[in-house]
């Protein structure tokens, strides 16, 4: 069974037409998506019909729960505010329907991982450090969860045995992990709409199951085009200008 797992695409349309072009000789058998369809970017609606049409398993996102209504955004810098009640402007009814219903996680996927948005204690939460992905490991049984939300991408591995919390960087396009079965995994993928690691690639990862393996993916996308239409919709320039420096 192969999982394509997306997070943060953030309405921006020409990134993940891009990774949908890239995948389709991967023989994907499910679309998993950890939140945040919306947000910053300026196809908030065609983003939507897209990944509807690939009946994916997903989850809620903040941006997502800002844009229908479910929260007011008050913990929002006022560019990610913007954006986020533009955006809820532009939805049909349908889509934000289809927000509004999308579930809190975590939740798990055929028994195999969970998936979260932020953390298993609070959607919201950013895992960043040590402290984060230790408290997610002492509260959270999953041998696998991926998570989103900080953009970044990368692999927290816990050894139960030894009570030993690594981190790596998964930045690079191509890399492939193996999973051990002593070990645990918190798994970022990035972000395919709005990368923070200093890479303006698209980023999104593969899980094979029966292989037990994890594949990294980094692609180009027409980052001009997108960054003309967020200007165009009148929203804030540096949600423009940070799409090419990967920030």
């Amino acid at each position: 069974m192969k999982y394509l797992i997306l997070s943060d695409i953030h309405s921006n349309l020409e990134s993940l037409q891009s990774v949908l072009l890239k995948t389709l000789s991967l023989e994907i058998d499910k679309y998993i998506i950890l939140g945040d369809f919306v947000g910053y970017c300026a196809n908030p609606d065609e983003v939507i019909d897209i990944m509807k049409r690939k009946n994916p398993i997903a989850i809620r996102g903040n941006h997502d729960k800002v844009v229908a209504g479910l929260s007011d955004g008050h913990d929002f810098n006022y560019m990610a505010l913007e954006a986020d009640l533009w955006s809820r402007n532009q939805l049909t009814d349908e889509n934000r329907e289809y927000l509004k219903n999308l579930p809190k996680g975590p939740i798990n996927i055929d028994g195999l991982f969970d998936i979260m948005h932020g953390a298993n204690f609070n959607e919201d939460h950013y895992i960043l450090d040590y402290l984060d992905a230790f408290r997610v490991f002492q509260t959270n049984k999953a041998k696998i969860s991926f998570f989103g939300h900080t953009h970044i991408p990368m692999i927290w591995t816990f050894d139960e045995q030894d009570n030993k919390l690594d981190a790596e960087f998964f930045s690079k396009g191509g890399s492939e992990y193996l999973l051990e079965n002593d070990k645990r995994y918190l798994i970022n993928p990035g972000s395919v709409g709005q990368p923070r690691d200093r890479i303006p690639n698209a980023s999104f990862a593969l899980f094979d199951a029966d292989e037990m393996k994890i594949t990294l993916f980094r692609i180009d996308y027409n980052i001009e085009f997108a960054q003309e239409k967020i200007k165009f919709a009148g929203l804030d320039d540096f949600l423009a200008e940070r799409l090419a420096i990967g920030r």
